[in-house]
């Protein structure tokens, strides 16, 4: 009997062993599994929280490109406006300056014409360039040699003294 208990004793010991063996080994099993689902499970949600970030980066691009469009489109606009005004602003401001320019020529013209005497001894004299190369000149009668002296003061203070017709010489004359 000895031996059999003792064959028992061993069996059971090895049995016992083995069972906690076995239980250590699914505690191990238990343990990895755990693990490897938990780094599972933080993956997933690392990635689904990427997935979202990425998609409301994509919503905030979509709407900041929207945004630059409408922006750049009214950009658009108000400078097409602003040409437009500027380029109507400057056809009038030409088309008064040219008004201006005839009216105060077609004034210059009747000062000069009631300056002007056929039986006047007073002689405004002008030698002035020709556009083809050639000099020309000139003789207005006046009045009086004030008279004369002021219409040559203005001819050599106006624009058209170095226009088109530059006048290089003017003087005024007595023919008594």
């Amino acid at each position: 009997m000895g031996n059999k208990r003792l064959f028992i004793d061993l069996m059971s010991n090895n049995f016992f062993y083995k069972a906690l063996s076995v239980i250590g080994t699914l505690g191990i099993v238990v343990l990895a599994s755990s693990q490897v689902w938990s780094t599972l499970k933080k993956q997933t949600d690392a990635e689904s929280e990427i997935s979202k970030t990425l998609i409301e980066l994509k919503k905030e691009r979509k709407e900041t490109l929207n945004e630059i469009k409408s922006t750049k489109s009214d950009l658009l606009k108000e400078l097409d406006s602003l040409r437009l005004g500027s380029i109507n602003e400057l056809k009038a401001n030409k088309d008064n300056a040219l008004i201006d320019l005839k009216n105060a020529r077609e004034e210059a013209l009747k000062t000069l014409d009631s300056s002007i005497n056929s039986d006047a001894n007073i002689w405004l004299v002008m030698r002035s360039s020709v556009s083809q190369g050639g000099n020309a000149i000139h003789k207005i009668p006046f009045k009086s040699m004030e008279r004369c002296q002021e219409a040559e003061l203005e001819l050599e203070s106006s624009d058209g003294f170095a226009g088109r017709n530059r006048f290089f010489f003017t003087m005024c004359i007595d023919a008594r």
